[in-house]
């Protein structure tokens, strides 16, 4: 059945509606679902950076709304029949979420482009945060400013308006758009905060959207990304940072109010604790160390040691030898090594290293490190016959 008329979008003038009735004008099967489309509905097709609604209509499930040539399509997973009055049902702690979150992201973008000037140039919003885009930089201490502003709006409970301006009128509006529209304009108007071009449901006063909470925010294209949540979701953040700072007061035993400061002392104690410890494992694989003198040098053997560790012994090794090859045994049937030399280029002998034992590794003139595939017999009996040459 081909439409040839326009769906009443009963969410455009009433953000409000969570159930209603509609007659199904048609249902075509597509790959196992349906697409109907009613003479009126109340659920919101995906657009303006807001997903679809979710709900149902008779007994079928709504997965997806889309619009297309002012026709809305519902997909459901069972047919209805044409000509049938159904009921809709709109899931609508989704939408309401929807709808703090949108409306927060208005007000932020307001409260920005009136203390800054910078415009959202970009938008996404999923069912767990806001991300958009504004055109020019900010810092630390703008966030701070803006989000406190954004709660003061929130909490002045100003109303939002809903304007429909002909397209004669609609040159006397100062509006944010993102897109060149002239024509069946709807703007959305946060009083003294924000003029928008939006067809997505809103809140009807900014009190409704409970608060806004920014996240993070990142350089991005010579602008800002701002990641945000609000209403429920920005309760929901809170709860589990909260639980997460209880958990770790608990165990810490410390104050809530001294998480940070004692985190940041245990944070310390490890660093030092790991760097006393490295600095005695070394210690300890140059005291086990077992060394071979080659020419006028040394080769030696450290257990399970690190490339920290060699680097150690060798910088020890170094001062007694006109240079050092150290080696320490891996998991697999080779060794790491670490070449190193005073003033001796030590190249020759990385070459000599990596093309006797099919080694891999480089590194300066008077260091380098790598692996060999050879046995301590090998190694050592390769070195001395080098040496002797």
């Amino acid at each position: 059945m081909k439409i040839v008329m326009s769906t009443v979008k009963l969410y455009e003038n009433d953000s409000y509606i969570k159930t209603f009735d509609a007659v199904v004008l048609s249902c075509e099967e597509k790959e196992d679902k349906y697409l109907i489309t009613l003479d009126k509905t109340a659920f919101f097709p995906e657009g303006g950076g807001q997903y679809a609604d979710k709900g149902i209509l008779a007994d079928a499930n709504v997965l997806d709304v889309q619009i297309k040539d002012n026709i809305i399509y519902h997909l459901t997973d069972k047919p209805l029949n044409i000509g049938d009055t159904v009921t809709g049902k709109i899931d609508w702690d989704t939408r309401f979420s929807r709808m703090q979150n949108h409306t927060g992201e208005h007000i932020v973008s307001g409260v920005i482009h009136n203390l800054y000037g910078y415009n959202n140039v970009g938008f996404h919003m999923n069912d767990h945060f806001i991300t958009l885009d504004v055109d020019g930089p900010l810092n630390e201490q703008d966030i701070a400013k803006i989000e406190l502003e954004v709660n003061k709006v929130i909490y002045a409970n100003k109303k939002i308006n809903v304007i429909y301006p002909s397209a004669d009128e609609l040159s006397n509006y100062d509006y944010r758009s993102k897109l060149d529209i002239t024509e069946n304009v709807r703007l959305v108007e946060i009083e003294e905060v924000d003029l928008c071009a939006c067809c997505a449901p809103h809140v009807a006063f900014t009190g409704e959207v409970g608060i806004v909470k920014i996240i993070s925010f990142i350089p991005y294209k010579k602008g800002t990304r701002i990641e945000m949540v609000a209403g429920l979701l920005a309760f929901q953040d809170y709860s589990m940072l909260h639980n997460i700072n209880k958990q770790t007061m608990n165990l810490l035993c410390t104050k809530r109010e001294e998480t940070f400061s004692m985190t940041q002392k245990i944070h310390k104690d490890l660093g030092d604790i790991k760097a006393e410890n490295k600095k005695m494992s070394s210690e300890l694989a140059l005291l086990k160390m077992e060394k071979t003198s080659i020419g006028n040098g040394v080769c030696a053997f450290i257990d399970n040691g690190t490339y920290d560790e060699l680097r150690f012994c060798s910088n020890s090794l170094i001062k007694e030898y006109e240079y050092c090859c150290v080696f320490s045994k891996t998991e697999n049937a080779g060794f790491i090594y670490v070449v190193a030399s005073e003033d001796k280029n030590i190249k020759d002998i990385v070459l000599f290293l990596n093309s006797t034992f099919n080694g891999r590794g480089g590194g300066k003139d008077f260091y380098a490190q790598g692996t060999v595939n050879a046995t301590k017999e090998e190694i050592v009996n390769k070195l001395l016959e080098r040496a002797s040459l």
